[in-house]
């Protein structure tokens, strides 16, 4: 069995082992059993530092034509400007294949486009009971990664250097810089849980005139600076099922709850909803009890280029 692990893999014994010929040449056959392999770590471009802003024009670049095909093992660069904002920015590579990335000297890291199987994912998510890899699994058939943050700070207004070593195959002429804005918002709160904290601060519960009883949990619900909450797409006080983006109502379900957590959060940057019968205005299943489950949309106050999820 070959060495595959250790100091001084390099310099260990690799390839075919025994006889091994080419055949097909108009010259003869090449007989390369007595061959020397051994083991080349590391990439020439990356001891040459071509990703760099300094070293990278030493390469030989050539222009990639739009009609170009596939290949592997192959450096792409490009240039880029910076999107205007404060909200965090991200490369889209899913149109690669598997390889490496740097910005402006940076190393961003290693991708690989790998998809999700089809199957696996559960209709609702529980995690209770005996833990196993394949609980609550999401986004089955679907890429496990295609985003990739790159920090505002690496970057400037313009000429940012995007370097891409690629190993098995890809489209670079579909690689985007993109704006990501985090627009959904879940929160889920029983009446069991404690008030927030800066209501324990409350000058008549500190004088004994409002006992820690008499206090109810509170759900916050608080977009990034620069965005509102635009829509409530689910609420439910009773019983409700599920996890965040797969809410789903119990068989004990206040109608009200849409219309008043609608009432206090809709058009605000943020906001708070008590998780209280008064605060629904009944008891919708006496004798049970109740939690208050939450999914909001947020949205940019400027939206225009934005990609939002």
């Amino acid at each position: 069995m070959i060495q595959n692990y250790g100091a001084f893999l390099e310099k260990d014994g690799a390839g075919f082992r025994g006889q091994i010929k080419l055949t097909g040449f108009k010259n003869g056959d090449i007989d390369l059993s007595k061959a020397s392999w051994i083991y080349q770590v590391g990439l020439k471009g990356v001891f040459q530092k071509i990703f760099t802003i300094e070293e990278n024009e030493k390469a030989g670049w050539t222009n990639l034509k739009l009609d170009a095909t596939p290949s592997t093992f192959t450096w792409y660069k490009a240039y880029f400007d910076s999107p205007d904002g404060s909200e965090p920015i991200a490369i889209d590579l899913g149109s690669m294949g598997k390889g490496q990335a740097w910005v402006n000297d940076h190393h961003i890291g290693r991708y690989w486009n790998l998809t999700a199987p089809k199957d696996g994912c559960p209709d609702s998510c529980d995690y209770r009971g005996t833990y196993g890899s394949n609980k609550c699994m999401t986004n089955c058939g679907k890429p496990t990664q295609t985003w990739y943050h790159v920090p505002r700070s690496w970057l400037q207004a313009s000429n940012n250097l995007l370097v891409i070593f690629e190993e098995i195959g890809g489209n670079p002429f579909e690689i985007s810089v993109k704006l990501r804005v985090p627009r959904i918002l879940c929160a889920q709160m029983s009446k069991s849980y404690y008030p927030p904290l800066r209501e324990w601060l409350h000058l008549d519960l500190i004088d004994g005139k409002v006992s820690i009883s008499d206090m109810k949990p509170q759900i916050h619900l608080q977009c990034e600076d620069g965005q509102i909450l635009s829509s409530i797409e689910f609420a439910s006080y009773g019983t409700p099922h599920g996890s965040c983006q797969n809410f789903s109502k119990g068989n004990c379900h206040s109608p009200n709850s849409l219309s008043v957590v609608s009432e206090a959060c809709v058009g605000r940057n943020s906001c708070s909803v008590e998780v209280s019968n008064s605060g629904f205005g009944s008891d919708p299943c006496r004798g049970v009890l109740k939690t208050l489950a939450v999914e909001a949309r947020c949205v940019s106050t400027s939206t225009i280029g934005v990609s939002q999820f």
